[in-house]
């Protein structure tokens, strides 16, 4: 996705925390003929997406580079499968980022003015139209963590639509802060951009409660779900 000096300039960002252990790789790149060697390609171009991402809107933690999740193996289900905070980290993570995309988004106008938030504006936008390069990603994650939880059915799970729903709602605010959604310009489309992300932080919110989660990680979710 990326031209090599581009590619140089994510170490140097701030990173989503990758989740690791049962971390997952979108659905749509498992399969029982994908070799290893396409798995971990795909997995390291929506790595860089997603760095790319969290360094334009400001992650919240930062963290050194990491290798992209690890993929889970097809029809990966174990009838006792106990939920765990580390196998939807990202999810909680995304959530939180969001926290400073709203930021830089609420006061479109004053980041039209001075060189200084200019570059903060700038670099959001940066940041979102890294996120639509692979704007599913979240999605197939989701879906993969909630196929530990049930035999069949996951694509259409509540669950998985909350975090599908979510990142389209994400994914519609370049085209607002590129003014090109008809009625939305300068302080509005900033004000329409950061009740969309809110609107996403939510339904993050939903999936993460009905995570099944309890022990390590559920205050997390708690206080996350009580914030949003």
């Amino acid at each position: 996705f990326f031209s090599s000096k581009m590619k140089s300039s994510v170490a140097f960002s701030l990173v989503l925390v990758a989740a690791t252990g049962d971390a997952f790789v979108p659905a749509s790149t498992i399969g029982s003929r994908t070799s290893s060697t396409s798995l971990a390609a795909t997995a390291e171009s929506s790595s860089v997406d997603r760095r790319t991402f969290a360094a334009g809107v400001g992650a919240f933690a930062a963290a050194a580079v990491t290798a992209a999740p690890g993929a889970a193996v097809a029809g990966d289900y174990f009838s006792d499968y106990n939920p765990k905070f580390s196998d939807l980290q990202q999810i909680y993570v995304l959530g939180m980022t969001l926290d400073r995309l709203i930021e830089k988004v609420t006061n479109a106008e004053k980041y039209n003015e001075g060189r200084e938030n200019r570059m903060l504006y700038d670099k959001a936008l940066e940041g979102l139209r890294a996120w639509n390069k692979d704007p599913t990603f979240y999605t197939g994650y989701a879906k993969n963590y909630i196929s530990k939880l049930v035999k069949r059915g996951a694509v259409d799970d509540a669950r998985v639509e909350y975090i599908r729903d979510a990142s389209s709602l994400i994914s519609g605010c370049q085209e607002l802060l590129e003014e090109r959604v008809e009625g939305f310009t300068g302080k509005a489309a900033g004000v329409e951009a950061a009740k969309r992300i809110k609107e996403a932080q939510k339904l993050i919110g939903k999936f993460l409660a009905e995570s099944g989660v309890e022990g390590e990680g559920a205050d997390k979710i708690a206080a996350y779900v009580k914030a949003h």
